[in-house]
This record gives C-alpha cells, structure tokens and sequence, in this order.
C-alpha cells in the first residue's frame, strides 16, 4: 500500500510584484519633492549672488561719491580774489612807473633832471617790506606827496630817516604823515573779506592854512 505526500505548498511559489498606483503616486510625490529642494536650493544661491552683487555695487558707487568729493576738497582751490586784485594793483603800479619813465625819456614833464633824481633817490632808499603806490611832487620841489604800503608801521621813520640821506631831498620835510588800514572789500556772497596785511601811508607837507 502506497501513500503520496504532496509536498507542493502554494505560500512557496514565486509570485510576481506589481507597482500599485498609490506606490507611484508616491515615488512621483519624492522625486517631485527632491526637484523642488533642488530647486529652491539653487534659487537661494541665485539670489544671495544677486544680492550681494547688488550690494558690491553700491559699495562701489559710494566710493566714487567719495572719491569725487576727496577731489573736490583737496583738488585744485580757486585762487583769492584778493590776492589777485593785489597783484592787479601791483601791475598797474608797474605800469605806472614804466610811464613816468618814458615820459622823462621824452622830456615831456619840463624839469626832468629834477624829476629823474626825485625817482632815483625813492628806489634807491626803497626797504623790504614797503613799497611806494605814488609820488607827487610840483615846482621845484617844495610841495612833494609820497604813497605807500608796509607790512609794519616801524619802517615808516626808518624809510624817512633814508630818504634825508638823499642829496636831492636834502632840506626837505613832510610835516604830515597818515598810517590808515586799506578799506574791507566784500566777497561775491556779499560777506566782508579778510583785510590785506598791509598799512597804507601818506606823507605830505602840510598846506599853510589862509589869512583869515
């Protein structure tokens, strides 16, 4: 007597696996999931560059402000207006000069012997630091006028003290003398401008005053 034992078990077949719809709807949810952070990670990437790109910018933008306004502040200064109405003044005061000479060279003004010593002796006698503006003198020199400008007071007597040396002016005396701060000029905003740092003088013989 034979018996058979089936030793086939269904639970040990091979059975094949499908991919349900909810699976794949859910791996399509990752690699959706996995782009989107891939994505937001390089758009936060972008945007930090740009934004400090923008920033590197304004950095530089300022530094130009600040380069100009360095330019502007230590660059080139416009010159004093008053130092050029000085240095006008002196060339007129040259100029002058240069006309009074010519015009002794010509003979033009009567007693030119008189008036080229008159001339000769004031440069010879002039001191640093003072300068003559004007020289007026009539006749045979007994009513004479001198202009000037120092830089301090004292050279004034020194500058008379001299010029008695000269032959030419020996005798001769200015019993007037004037010492006068120039007059304050006004900048182009109107405000008052600095005074000059000299001092004008006159000196004159002074005029006999009428019979009464």
């Amino acid at each position: 007597m034979s018996q058979q034992i089936n030793l086939y078990n269904p639970l040990f077949r091979k059975q094949e696996k499908y991919f349900s719809t909810v699976t794949m709807m859910q791996a399509l949810g990752l690699i959706l999931l996995g782009s989107l952070l891939v994505y937001g990670y390089a758009w936060y990437r972008t945007a930090g560059l740009e934004q400090r790109s923008v920033q590197t910018e304004k950095s530089f933008q300022a530094t130009q402000v600040q380069l100009a306004q360095a330019s502007a502040s230590f660059g080139p200064r416009q010159p004093s207006k008053l130092l050029q109405d000085e240095v006008v003044q002196m060339d007129n005061d040259v100029k002058a000069r240069h006309q009074i000479i010519e015009l002794l060279g010509k003979g033009e003004l009567g007693n030119t012997q008189g008036f080229s010593e008159y001339l000769r002796a004031l440069s010879r006698q002039t001191l640093s630091g003072l300068w003559i503006t004007g020289f007026h003198v009539t006749g045979l020199g007994s009513d004479m006028a001198i202009n000037g400008r120092t830089l301090q007071a004292e050279l004034v007597p020194v500058f008379i003290n001299h010029l008695k040396k000269e032959p030419v002016l020996a005798g001769k005396t200015f019993s007037m003398l004037e010492m006068r701060l120039p007059e304050a000029e006004k900048t182009a905003d109107g405000k008052p401008a600095p005074l000059p740092p000299y001092i004008e003088f006159s000196l004159s013989k002074a005029k006999a005053e009428p019979a009464k």
